[in-house]
C-alpha cells in the first residue's frame, strides 16, 4: 500500500484523572525504534487527556475539564513532536457534555498517499432537530471548517471512529453502521453480521483498520478463548471471516490469564494485518504481559512485561485495556500544520524512553 507498517504501538494507560500516559509495545524484536514519546503534557490545558484516534502515523489527541467543559483537539506526530489546535468550527465550543449542541466525537482522515493534508470530521448534536446529529468536515490545506451533511439519526459509537476505504466508519451495537466518506461527503450504511438468537446488543471486542482493511471481532456467550476475524469488503457488501482463532495454548502457556472454567483475563489489543497471510498477527494483552499470536503458525510469545499497576480498573474479569486503548505507531514526517508560534516542545530522554513536554503560552 506504500504506508509504512506500525513498528509499535502505544498502550494507554487507563486512570481516573486520563493522564496521557502510555506504555510503548515494539511489534519486532529486530525493530530499532524507539518509543517516540513517555508522558505527552499540554501545559495551560484542562488536566484530563487521552488519545483519541491514532491514523497513518497522527494521533488525534483531546484535552478537557473546567467548570464549562471545554474540550481541545489536537492533532499530533509523535515521529517529529509536533503538535496543532484545531480551532473551534464557527460559531461552536468543543464541550465534553450532553447539551444541544454538544460534539460527540472529532475523528482523523488522513491519507499520506493521496495528499499530505488530512481532515478532521466533528459529529455533534443538531441545534435543531432532536435526536438528530451534524456533521462539519476540517481541512488542514485551508484551516477552515464547513458544513456538511444533512441533519441525520444514527445508532452508533462516534467516540469510535476508524478511517478506511476514504471514509470515517462508525460501529453500532444494534442494527447497521454507518461510514461517512470524506472525500464525497457522503453518508452509507455498513452491513453488520447477524446477532446470534437472544442477543440485543453486539459484543465488541475488535473494531479496526490495519494494512488498508477493516477487521472486527465479536464475542458471545461464556468467554471463550475462540473466535472468527471478519473483513469487510471494500464495497461495503459484507463481512468475510478471514480467520479462525483459536487461543487455548495460549491460555495453557499463561496460566495467569485462566480465571476458572470457560473464564479467562485476556483482551485483543490490535490485529496487525499484513500483505500476506504468513506475517499477519495478533496482539494480546494478558495480565502482566502482552503477547504476539501468529495466524499462519499459530505459535506465540512475549512481546514484553506490562506493569500490573497500569491496569487501574476491570470489567467483567479483564483488565481495562485492549484495542479502544492501543494506537498504531507508524513513523512519519508528516506536517501537522503548526500555526501557533507560542507553542514548544522540550524532550527529555532517559532509560531508552523519551519524555515529551509541549509548552503553551
Amino acid at each position: 500500500r506504500g504506508i509504512g507498517a506500525p513498528s509499535g504501538l502505544f498502550l494507554y494507560r487507563s486512570s481516573i484523572d486520563f493522564s496521557l500516559e502510555c506504555d510503548f509495545i515494539r511489534l519486532e524484536d529486530t525493530s530499532p525504534t524507539k518509543p517516540p514519546v513517555g508522558t505527552l503534557t499540554f501545559v495551560n490545558f484542562p488536566n484530563r487527556r487521552r488519545i483519541w484516534q491514532s491514523c497513518n502515523g497522527l494521533l488525534c489527541c483531546f484535552t478537557f475539564g473546567g467548570p464549562d467543559a471545554k474540550c481541545n483537539y489536537h492533532i499530533y506526530n509523535p515521529t517529529i513532536h509536533r503538535f496543532t489546535t484545531l480551532p473551534n468550527p464557527a460559531g461552536r465550543v468543543f464541550r465534553n457534555s450532553r447539551r444541544v449542541g454538544s460534539v460527540h466525537a472529532v475523528n482523523l482522515a488522513f491519507d499520506p498517499l493521496k495528499l499530505p493534508h488530512y481532515k478532521a470530521v466533528c459529529v455533534y448534536d443538531s441545534q435543531i432537530l432532536p435526536e438528530q446529529f451534524e456533521i462539519e468536515v476540517y481541512s488542514s490545506e485551508t484551516g477552515l471548517w464547513r458544513h456538511s451533511a444533512d441533519p441525520f439519526s444514527a445508532k452508533v459509537n462516534f467516540e469510535l471512529g476508524v478511517f478506511w476505504n476514504c471514509a470515517i466508519n462508525w460501529v453500532s451495537y444494534q442494527g447497521n453502521s454507518l461510514y461517512f466518506n470524506v472525500d464525497e461527503e457522503r453518508l452509507g450504511t455498513m452491513p453488520m453480521p447477524p446477532l446470534p438468537y437472544g442477543c440485543e446488543g453486539r459484543k465488541l471486542r475488535y473494531f479496526a483498520e490495519s494494512c488498508d482493511h477493516l477487521h472486527l471481532i465479536e464475542s458471545y456467550g461464556p468467554p471463550t478463548t475462540q473466535f472468527n476475524v471478519y473483513e469487510m469488503a471494500k464495497d461495503y457488501s459484507g463481512w468475510s471471516v478471514k480467520y479462525l482463532v483459536d487461543l487455548d495454548p495460549v491460555m495453557d502457556a499463561f496460566p495467569e490469564s485462566i480465571v476458572g472454567l470457560l473464564d479467562y483475563k485476556f483482551l485483543i489489543i490490535s490485529f496487525l494485518r499484513r500483505n500476506s497471510d504468513e506475517e499477519s498477527f495478533l496482539v494480546l494483552g494478558i495480565p502482566g504481559k502482552a503477547i504476539r499470536y501468529n495466524f499462519s503458525d499459530k505459535t506465540f510469545k512475549k512481546l514484553c512485561d506490562v506493569p500490573r499497576d497500569h491496569l487501574n480498573f476491570e470489567l467483567d474479569h479483564a483488565p481495562m485495556f485492549g484495542w479502544y486503548n492501543a494506537f498504531q505507531y507508524i513513523e512519519s514526517l508528516s506536517c501537522v500544520t503548526i500555526r501557533d508560534s507560542s507553542m514548544h516542545f522540550t524532550v527529555e530522554s532517559k532509560d531508552d524512553k523519551i519524555y515529551t513536554t509541549v509548552l503553551i503560552d
